[in-house]
């Protein structure tokens, strides 16, 4: 069966693999290929690959090195590079779950609102035990200054499952910026790639993202923390300098406000030097990283002295 979509599957965790896989070969629609890269798990995933029995337009490829460990960004570059020239894209992973009509939705409402370059599914996140955590819902046409409101104001979550992008328009934008941890990445990327046409929300079937102790966004600890803050930083930088977005973002500081809290989610496994270093870097962009900070400190020591009172 000919198609014009590639759903790229990296994979290197085992937990939920099966889960993941089996929610794929459950398309109503299969006008895709599934082009699978192993980034040398050590978990013996050809393995289970073997057991699933994939049908044929699933294809599983191991690679010699682990990519990931040094550029998430570049791992899923190099899978990508697996598929066969297919016109549509859809970045998935190891552990999510695709609602059985995504496919048969997408070519649906691709043909009913042909044009665009992005097309996103709703999202439900779920924990491991896939208890639904938060249901995350789009307005039906965002512009790329109207996704980077939604969530800079973390008015929804976004993740990089949930998008089925046109090749070509990946192209010219070089595709995924490479970040630490590719923290970011997948956001500056949809902003990007949407400035041209927008992004337009299926609504229907949705994916369910998994939130659990192996992913990249539950990890705090301080070596991840000043990685995900450099990764905001340049995040920021392009917001702030390169894009053209940011007279029409609300408020006008919002990027720096956005900064701001993830270093609050993120400094209790900092030093003071490392969030001092780390403001001092967006300071360049707006001065008032140094009010928000100062006003994040002091809202926390009022809470610490309520704590003390009992």
């Amino acid at each position: 069966m000919s198609s014009d979509l590639a759903i790229v599957i990296p994979i290197y965790k085992k937990e939920f693999l099966t889960e993941a896989l089996e929610s794929i070969r459950a398309q109503t629609d299969q006008r895709f290929t599934a082009y699978i890269g192993d980034d040398a798990s050590p978990h013996k995933l050809d393995e289970l690959i073997a057991e699933l029995e994939l049908p044929q337009n699933f294809s599983y490829h191991r690679f010699d090195n682990n990519l990931g460990q040094h550029s998430l960004v570049s791992q899923w570059q190099r899978c990508i590079n697996l598929t066969s020239g297919e016109k549509w894209i859809w970045l998935f992973s190891d552990d999510d779950i695709a609602d059985a009509a995504c496919v048969e939705q997408f070519y649906k409402w691709k043909q009913n609102f042909p044009g665009y370059d992005l097309y996103r599914f709703n999202t439900n996140k779920i924990s491991e035990d896939g208890n639904l955590l938060k249901e995350n819902l789009f307005p039906q046409v965002v512009t790329s200054s109207d996704f980077l409101n939604i969530k800079l104001n973390y008015l929804q979550e976004s993740y990089v499952v949930e998008s089925i992008f046109r090749r070509d328009a990946f192209e010219r934008v070089n595709g995924f910026p490479d970040l630490p941890l590719a923290w970011a990445s997948d956001d500056m990327f949809w902003a990007k790639i949407a400035s041209k046409t927008g992004i337009f929300t299926m609504d229907g079937a949705r994916v369910s993202w998994r939130y659990s102790g192996s992913n990249i966004s539950s990890r705090k600890e301080s070596g991840t923390g000043k990685l995900k803050l450099e990764a905001s930083r340049q995040f920021v930088k392009w917001i702030c300098v390169e894009s053209g977005l940011l007279p029409k973002l609300e408020p006008a500081d919002l990027p720096i406000k956005w900064y701001i809290r993830q270093l609050r989610n993120l400094r209790k496994n900092l030093s003071f030097f490392d969030q001092l270093a780390s403001v001092a870097k967006v300071s360049k962009y707006s001065k008032k990283s140094w009010f928000y900070f100062a006003k994040l400190l002091k809202n926390e020591s009022r809470v610490l002295r309520w704590v003390k009172k009992f």
